[in-house]
């Protein structure tokens, strides 16, 4: 009858168990068979108790008792089985006085600590021959380009760019521009009675155009060349052209509004002419002043800005690189000291029972050794060194770092 009672509770909080405890997602936390043999354990004791079967209890109460504790505690890492392998091999004056061996629950204690050690290693072995492998091409590029720049700017004399406008302040004041053209051209380009989606597209296209020739021209500006004609036909077409198709534009919107004035639909604009003489010198206005701010923008020496901003970006990734390569390190030697400091906690408390009920009370030579757990620890933010081939990586970080 006992024997069927705990079958029928171990049944019945195995089937119910996913209902009555949610799995926790934590590692820390006792898992859900924990609570499950618990209660189980308790069950059983109190139906048996119930059922006045002193016989059973014995025989197969306490056997069951000793079984889950086991199963709840696990073998090695549980104060239980380090209390248990403590005082048996205390009976015995395990380890001997002069033996400087480890016990055997010490040396099966360090395998498994060992083991799972390795399988950390392991698991975060891909996550480094990952970044190892896609940052040494970016690394090889940072050497490359920074040769090239420590030349240029000792054959220029100067290794700085000399702008007046930084780079995010020139994108921003573009977008700007670009911005403002598009509400007045999309005036102009409702006259011609396509779609919307139409009209707008092409005040796009012209509202980005402007901004975008006033980028060339400022860019010639500042790097003028010799001879000066050169530059002078190519800043003077992009000028004609473009004062040209703003007075087209500017003429296409001053019918457009002459028409909406007769037909009724707004008041009268009064001299058209002036109107749209308006319209092309806001335009112009625009067109001038994204012509300086890409002419601060911009250094004489095209070479020069070139090696300095693609330096930027290649430090840049070079620097989130070493932060992800000491991430995945520091993620790593916190498991691995975890797992040290838990073997050692246990080693320790079944030194302490091994010496309280040893019949000779005397301290064998093992006990004033320590383990090792086989893994190489780092000081401060390096991490362990576990993984050879993020060396390099490691190394030429270090270097630019330094530098």
């Amino acid at each position: 009858m006992a024997i069927i009672a705990i079958l029928r509770n171990s049944v019945f909080l195995w089937f119910f168990q996913l209902k009555l405890w949610p799995r926790s997602k934590l590692s820390d936390q006792v898992p859900v068979s924990t609570f499950r043999k618990i209660s189980a354990l308790l069950i059983n004791i109190l139906q048996i108790a119930s059922t006045g079967l002193p016989a059973c209890l014995a025989l197969c109460g306490s056997r069951f008792t000793v079984l889950t504790l086991k199963q709840i505690g696990g073998k090695m890492y549980s104060r239980l089985s380090a209390r248990q392998n403590a005082i048996r091999d205390a009976k015995n004056n395990l380890p001997g006085r002069g033996d400087q061996q480890f016990s055997s629950f010490e040396k099966e204690l360090m395998a498994m600590a060992r083991h799972e050690a390795r399988q950390i290693t392991s698991s975060y072995a891909p996550k480094l021959e990952v970044l190892n492998g896609k940052y040494k091409p970016l690394l090889k590029d940072f050497e490359r380009i920074s040769k090239d720049y420590d030349a240029h700017a000792a054959k220029i004399g100067r290794s700085e760019p000399s702008v007046e406008l930084s780079r995010t302040k020139y994108y921003v004041l573009m977008l700007l521009f670009v911005l403002g053209e598009i509400p007045m051209n999309s005036l102009a380009f409702a006259v011609f009675g396509e779609n919307q989606i139409f009209t707008w597209v092409m005040a796009v296209g012209v509202a980005a155009a402007i901004p975008w020739i006033a980028h060339s021209m400022g860019i010639l500006f500042k790097r003028w060349t010799v001879p000066w004609w050169k530059n002078g036909i190519a800043v003077g077409s992009l000028l004609f052209l473009t004062i040209v198709g703003l007075i087209a534009i500017g003429y296409v919107r001053v019918q457009y509004l002459g028409d909406l004035s007769k037909a009724g639909a707004v008041s009268s604009f009064g001299n058209s002419t002036l109107i749209g003489a308006a319209f092309v010198g806001l335009n112009l206005v625009i067109l001038a002043a994204a012509t300086l701010c890409s002419y601060f923008a911009h250094d004489a020496d095209s070479m020069l800005e070139h090696l300095h901003r693609r330096t930027n970006q290649l430090d840049k990734a070079t620097r989130t690189a070493e932060a992800k390569y000491r991430k995945i390190l520091a993620e790593q030697q916190e498991k691995l000291h975890r797992i040290q400091q838990r073997t050692q906690e246990i080693i320790h408390y079944y030194r302490k029972i091994n010496l309280r009920r040893r019949p000779d009370h005397e301290k064998p030579k093992s006990f004033d050794r320590d383990h090792e757990l086989g893994v190489e620890f780092g000081n401060g933010d390096e991490g362990p060194k576990l993984e050879p081939e993020t060396a390099p990586l490691k190394m030429v970080v270090a270097k630019q770092t330094r530098s």
